[in-house]
């Protein structure tokens, strides 16, 4: 079992952006030192101008202004490009890593749901992929405002020092006392609002994707002001942990403004060489606030990304099993029931029978590796199917289920789903083979025609063909087919049976078939019968 840990997950991920984040980290170095310097020399030029033009017409001649105003314009311009490309570049890792580090989440996810390890509704897998990731999203670019704080607190300190000793250490201790008080105060008063928000969060989330999948049935039972009064007072509890944390958020936002003025103030009044130098320190102290905001903005956040890495560590430790080695050749399958045992060879035609409840569906997905329960004796080869895993037995069984899920996607996108290279030709005979070609055809855009949410465009029995077609793509040595004809006519039936027995002879696979309409039966010359059946 591949099992690791985000943070090396996110490492990996963020690998190629390397260059892109140290890139982003210069900007925003430059954007804090640029900022600190154009603010303090303003002040400072400002300030000496109008001591020039108060001394008389000699001195405002002889005062050199061209330099500063000069110096002041590229320090204009390198703070407005600095921050352009910290933000472009900060954006682009964050949401390359993120693409990336989504898809390997979704990946050991899917491997969990479907080895039974891992239980997820939609809202709560929308949810993990969604907001949780995004939250990762913070720590990327924050980074560059983190370095631009440091940076910012060494200039502003560089400066006042100009000025002094007490001043240098005023706007130091001041600047670096507020990132002090920010980061203890986020960690004892925003963790625990966190919590609460991204739980409400969640609940909000799950609720609606539950009642729009049941969204009917609600029209069709009057449930609408029920169900209303219900989500309203779940929404009530997103919104009220949403301002509780927000609130908190907002008042430790203002300690670097507060800190900020304050060192500004200070510098001011304990400043030694002049009115000038005394301006550049001051504002120098005030523009570092903006610096240290950013490693604050970061603090603050901090909680509720890490609240997220929590619950994304859940999927990162689930990992993926290890690939093996293939079954060797196509193995023989022995299904031992309460009354026999039944040897199937490659390429038999099997039909499993018996009452609701006895076991049917369970038999066809432990055998596709989906579940581990069948209350029968299942071998593949020489080895229990329950401790072949996932990875051997996909490799053996296309599963049709009874009830088929499809991707919100086109026709060709839900078809290519079965495996990599099919052919347009492959696809048209597999579609014909299922009965479905003509239908397809007749579509406006056919195989690119958009089929919504799980088919939703589609009739059930549309569905269930497209799921066999997909299932006969996937060419493997066994088929297994759960209610293959269930929704359909007798006569589209009976087509969609001769089609699979010509796709059959031709193809030589085998066949395991769940159905309680005597039709598709036909297509199997041994029966399996479960239960009383």
């Amino acid at each position: 079992m591949n099992e690791v840990k985000l943070s090396a997950l996110l490492t990996a991920s963020a690998a190629p952006w390397r260059r892109t984040r140290r890139l982003a980290l210069l900007s925003g170095i430059l954007v804090a030192v640029a900022t600190i310097a154009l603010l303090a020399l303003s002040g400072w030029f400002i300030t000496a101008a109008a001591i020039a033009g108060a001394a008389g017409p000699t001195v405002a001649r002889g005062f050199n202004y061209l330099v500063p105003a000069a110096t002041i314009r590229l320090l204009a311009i390198l703070r407005t490009a600095g921050r352009y490309f910290e933000r472009l570049l900060s954006h682009r890792a964050a949401l390359g890593t993120l693409a990336s580090l989504r898809t390997t989440l979704f990946g050991r996810a899917a491997a969990a749901e479907a080895s039974g390890r891992l239980h997820l509704s939609g809202g709560e897998g929308a949810s993990l992929l969604g907001r949780d990731v995004d939250q990762l999203e913070d720590r990327i670019i924050r980074a560059p405002q983190i370095a631009g704080a440091f940076a910012g607190l060494l200039v502003a300190g560089f400066l006042a020092a100009i000025t002094g000793i007490i001043p240098a250490l005023g706007v130091t201790l001041c600047l670096v006392g507020a990132c002090m008080l920010t980061t203890w105060l986020a960690k004892q008063m925003l963790p625990d609002l966190a919590r609460r928000d991204a739980a409400a969060s969640i609940d909000l989330k799950v609720a609606l994707a539950e009642y729009a999948a049941a969204a009917g049935e609600i029209a069709v039972y009057d449930l609408i002001a029920r169900v209303s009064s219900g989500l309203e007072h779940v929404a009530a509890r997103h919104d009220d942990a949403q301002f509780r944390l927000a609130r908190a958020q907002a008042a430790i936002a203002t300690i670097p403004t507060a800190a900020a003025g304050i060192a500004g103030a200070l510098a001011l009044a304990t400043a030694h060489g002049g009115a000038a130098l005394a301006a550049m320190a001051a504002l120098a102290a005030v523009a570092a606030g903006e610096s240290i905001a950013g490693y604050a903005r970061a603090q603050i956040r901090a909680p509720s990304v890490d609240e997220a890495s929590a619950r994304l560590e859940m999927i990162a430790a689930m990992g993926i099993p290890d690939p093996v080695s293939t079954l060797p050749g196509v193995p023989i399958l022995t299904i031992v029931t309460s009354i026999e045992r039944h040897r199937l060879t490659p390429g038999a035609r099997v039909a499993i029978v018996g009452p609701s409840g006895c076991g049917k569906t369970r038999l066809l997905t432990t055998l596709a590796g989906l579940r581990a329960d069948a209350p029968q004796e299942i071998i593949v080869g020489e080895r229990a199917a329950s401790d072949v895993g996932l990875y051997q037995l996909r490799q053996q069984f296309a599963l049709v289920p009874q009830d088929p899920m499809l991707i919100a996607g086109t026709v060709l996108d839900n078809l290519r789903l079965a495996r990599v290279g099919i052919s347009e030709n492959e696809i048209w005979e597999a579609l014909s083979t299922a009965c479905l070609d003509q239908e397809v055809r007749a579509l406006p855009d056919r195989l690119d025609q958009w089929i919504g949410e799980d088919g939703v465009q589609l009739s059930g029995g549309q569905r269930k063909r497209l799921a066999v077609a997909r299932g006969l793509l996937a060419a493997r040595p066994w088929l297994l087919l759960d209610e293959p004809s269930e929704g359909l006519d007798s006569d589209t039936e009976a087509r969609l049976v001769a089609g699979l027995r010509a796709w059959l002879d031709r193809s030589g696979q085998g066949i395991l078939l769940v159905s309680h309409r005597a039709a598709p039966l036909a297509l199997c010359d041994e029966v399996i019968r479960l239960g009383d059946g």
